[in-house]
């Protein structure tokens, strides 16, 4: 079953053989397909309702697109055109050439463009010409391999033999220059960007302003009693003061108002987790910084939450690693103690375990430093990063 982005049933798909040969001379369709590659899997496609959500959906490549690009030039975008390629693009906007450009709405990764900024940047790139289509493709992305063969296969599929596929982490020089630009978005020590690109870069700052202006959200995880909340909220304050705009999402105030209802079994902790995520995600989408402190003991729900923010903004993990017999000693409200007496079952720390991050960009010890200098040095951090101003000497 195929599914739009608000789960809306759309089309469904018959298996029609599971194990195809790579040598099959036609799909089940009846239409061509490259001897040289091997698809998992050959089925019918029984649409059921027009999409209900997603990027551009009349813009969305159809079954009636099959064979009815065999003059244009298909230009399949996974990353935007640098220096000769932007140049040519434009030559052949201002010629009147018959362009197909193909913009996947499948998800990204952390240093690909999301969909809308393509497809927004190739509308601007063909400034209006008829002879330029802009369409999006529903694809997803797997492996420089599968995907080289996907677009061969769909460029056939279109009826044209001009393909240019942009790929992003290819070898040649115009991928190498546009990792280059992408880094140029970074960080206060960035290189300059080349001048030849200051039209792309312009739609790639739409995506990615700079660090000062960027979503970011700083997620403490540790152990209950680590020093997490009180960290964060000296934390929040320091950011305030540095002119941004602040949302503390910390674990109690959470648990009574955005997670009421949850359990303590690991299903609700990673459930609780991800809602503060995608709270989190929110927030950096509109340029705000959001600071979480929930004890988060799973990694895969701290990575299901980077992956979640990383669409729209930063994403920095802060491991507080105080010792748990520290973490004891403090016991402000008496919850090691009834673990330790049987009276709270799945305990972090003590019947339920604590996966140590390995990911963390910071890494603080309350045992052993102030709360002023844990602060201190997530800040630091984030000036590093570009994202507070530095601090005066």
């Amino acid at each position: 079953m195929l599914r739009d982005e608000e789960f809306t049933p759309f089309a469904r798909i018959t298996v029609v053989d599971d194990e195809p040969s790579a040598g099959d001379a036609e799909q089940a369709d009846g239409r061509p397909q490259a001897a040289d590659v091997a698809l998992p899997v050959h089925g019918r496609v029984e649409p059921l309702r027009p999409r209900e959500a997603g990027l551009r959906r009349a813009d969305v490549l159809t079954a009636g697109d099959c064979g009815a690009y065999a003059d244009a030039t298909v230009v399949l975008l996974r990353r935007l055109p640098v220096g000769e390629e932007a140049r040519s693009w434009r030559r052949q906007v201002g010629a009147g050439a018959r362009l197909l450009v193909l913009v996947p709405s499948g998800p990204v990764g952390t240093a690909d463009v999301p969909p809308a900024v393509l497809a927004s940047a190739a509308d601007a790139m063909a400034d209006g010409s008829p002879s330029t289509v802009v369409k999006v493709v529903p694809l997803s992305w797997r492996d420089p391999v599968s995907d080289r063969a996907v677009a061969a296969l769909l460029a056939r599929w279109l009826g044209s033999t001009d393909l240019h596929y942009l790929d992003p982490d290819g070898d040649d020089e115009p991928a190498v220059r546009w990792r280059r630009l992408i880094a140029t978005l970074d960080g206060p020590d960035r290189p300059e960007p080349d001048p030849d690109d200051a039209e792309t870069l312009q739609h790639l700052r739409r995506w990615r302003p700079a660090p000062a202006d960027r979503g970011l959200v700083v997620m403490f995880t540790g152990l209950s009693g680590s020093g997490k909340s009180t960290v964060a909220r000296a934390l929040a304050e320091h950011v305030r003061d540095a002119g941004r705009t602040v949302t503390l999402l910390d674990g109690d105030v959470v648990r009574t108002f955005l997670s009421a209802g949850l359990g303590f079994d690991r299903e609700s902790r990673e459930r609780n987790v991800e809602r503060i995520g995608f709270v989190a995600a929110e927030v950096a989408r509109h340029g705000g910084v959001a600071i979480c402190a929930p004890i988060a003991p799973y990694r895969v729900s701290r990575q299901r939450v980077r992956e979640l923010v990383q669409q729209h903004g930063d994403f920095l993990l802060v491991h507080v690693s105080t010792p748990l017999e520290e973490c004891e000693r403090r016991d402000l409200k008496g919850l090691y103690a009834k673990a330790r007496a049987g009276l709270i079952t799945e305990f972090t720390g003590i019947s339920d375990p604590y996966e140590t991050p390995e990911d963390a960009d910071v890494v603080i010890d309350t045992s052993a430093v102030s709360t002023s200098e844990a602060v201190r040095q997530v800040t630091e951090r984030l000036s590093t990063g570009g994202w507070l101003p530095a601090a005066a000497p």
